[in-house]
């Protein structure tokens, strides 16, 4: 069976930028599946892969307007300090808000007495992306994997973390472009929500980008 629209594709990949970089694999979550022409992974990736069969390799290369676009200066974001009331605010912490843009993940990278810089970019945004691929699987998707959108794993918890379109996983998945969560901004600049307080969760240990292989509480 080859790759196409409605089938289950499992593969194994390593990530890198144009300087050869690795900056991520599947090596430490094991193969990734995704639903293909489901928007689960970035538009380049799913297109390079179309019409592969399992055991073929393949390397990738995706520009930054099929990825997760060029770096924008319109989403850095100057947010008074006392915004954040008595939270304390430090570089790198991380923060879902709800903005004219949609969902965005920000990250905080710079902090002094008056006022915090938040960052809306991805942490890839920008980047061309080179993906050495190997098809593992192809297989066709069951009806309730069509009717959620992504594929399960074995015991009915949607799975398939790792590099999704939708920012649907592991903060934001290696591929992904645009995560779900609640809560607004503190900004009231434009691209950000204008009420609401950032939240204060911590910064993750897994780097914005980084595949995951957590499920989404499907239970069928």
């Amino acid at each position: 069976m080859r790759v196409s629209k409605e089938t289950v594709v499992g593969i194994e990949y390593t990530l890198k930028d144009d300087k050869g970089n690795v900056l991520d694999a599947s090596t430490s979550h094991g193969p990734m599946e995704y639903l293909h022409g489901a928007s689960n992974i970035i538009p380049g990736l799913e297109q390079g892969l179309e019409g592969l069969t399992a055991g073929d390799t393949k390397t990738v290369v995706v520009q930054p307007v099929d990825a997760y676009g060029e770096y924008s200066d319109t989403l850095i974001q100057r947010v008074p300090i006392d915004r954040f009331g008595a939270n304390k605010v430090e570089i790198g912490m991380r923060f879902h808000a709800e903005t004219n843009l949609g969902m965005r993940v920000l990250v905080i990278r710079h902090v002094d007495e008056q006022e915090a810089v938040l960052d809306g970019n991805h942490e890839l945004a920008g980047k061309t992306l080179h993906f050495d691929i190997k098809v593992v699987s192809v297989r066709a998707a069951e009806l309730t994997e069509l009717s959620h959108g992504h594929p399960h794993q074995s015991g009915g918890c949607c799975g398939g973390g790792g590099c999704g379109s939708g920012e649907a996983s592991s903060e934001g998945g290696c591929c992904s472009t645009g995560e779900a969560s609640e809560g607004g901004c503190c900004s009231s600049e434009e691209g950000a929500a204008s009420s609401g307080c950032c939240s204060t969760e911590q910064p993750v240990a897994q780097k914005q980008g980084g595949c995951g292989s957590g499920g989404c509480g499907c239970s069928a």
